[in-house]
């Protein structure tokens, strides 16, 4: 059982106040996230969604020492989301080129494009992507095959729904939700957290793959954003190489009933209709629907 209370602070201390400006993880979450690693001490690392490189810094700072160990980081887009003039990971680039002999840095793509090349026996996947249900289920499903079993997968943001401008970014907590592992850990929430830890680590084993069809099963959920044929394509091809044909079949059917769930939006005057029946007296609804028919509106 990793102890939160044991991870070693001292490790991220002085690269701190280089790294915060850089990082949407508050101090708790660094510390979590430096120190699940040094507490494994994994060989292999995967890190999907990079944005200003904040957290590959960390990661690349906690394996330092370690001989052997290995970050991949993949991000889907060539440049920083918040700084558009710089590439994705910047950071590392700049501020600790003295860590980069470390590191693998793969942009303009989803993991499903990259997983195949970065290969097996991944001990640790760090997974920061888009939280836009269905986008964290999508990458884990892709890495799932190339991971070890008693590995773990850390997931920022899975609280980040409780502030009201986020509250749509849901696809980090269906995730961890609906995961089945021998083990889940978050750190305490602090001053930054709403009342909910915003970080979390789950243990990947048998039991994971044995249950991975409940997150086959939460992808049939709607989804909140429309993904491109392209990644689909790529994502269809994992799913296809890496799972049961039944599994692929089902994945295929989910795809059919998002598509048309995007062709046949809810209307205003439909959304309205089904709000009303849903609230309203029973029968007030009916009597609306008398007047309705009285005056012949359609």
């Amino acid at each position: 059982m990793i102890r939160y209370e044991d991870f070693e602070r001292e490790r991220l201390d002085p690269i701190y106040d280089t790294v915060a400006p850089y990082s949407e993880m508050s101090k708790n979450e660094r510390y979590f996230l430096s120190g699940i690693i040094r507490a494994m001490r994994p060989k292999k690392i995967l890190e999907a969604g990079v944005a200003n490189g904040g957290g590959s810094a960390i990661i690349l700072n906690a394996i330092r020492d370690i001989d052997g160990a290995e970050l991949y980081s993949v991000d889907y887009t060539e440049n920083s989301y918040r700084y558009p003039d710089k590439p994705s990971g910047f950071l590392v680039d700049e501020k600790f080129p003295e860590l980069s002999d470390k590191w693998h840095m793969y942009r303009g793509g989803d993991v499903s494009r990259y997983i195949e090349s970065v290969g097996g026996d991944i001990d640790l996947l760090m997974l920061d992507t888009v939280h836009t249900h269905p986008w964290e289920t999508l990458n884990f499903l892709c890495v799932l095959p190339f991971m070890r079993n008693d590995s773990f997968t850390v997931l920022h943001d899975i609280s980040i729904f409780a502030n009201p401008d986020d509250r749509y970014a849901l696809a980090c907590r269906y995730l961890f939700a609906s995961v089945v592992s021998d083990e889940k850990i978050t750190p305490a929430p602090d001053d930054e957290d709403v009342r909910f830890a915003n970080i979390g680590a789950f243990k990947v084993s048998e039991i994971t793959r044995q249950y991975v069809n409940n997150l086959f099963e939460s992808l049939i959920i709607p989804w909140n954003i429309q993904i491109n044929d392209t990644d689909l394509d790529g994502i269809s091809r994992i799913i296809s190489r890496h799972y049961t044909p039944e599994q692929y079949k089902f994945f295929c059917d989910i795809l059919e009933i998002q598509r048309y769930i995007f062709a046949h939006p809810m209307t205003l005057k439909g959304s309205l209709k089904k709000s009303i029946k849903q609230r309203a007296n029973p029968k007030l609804f009916t009597f609306l629907q008398k007047i309705k028919r009285s005056l012949r509106i359609k």
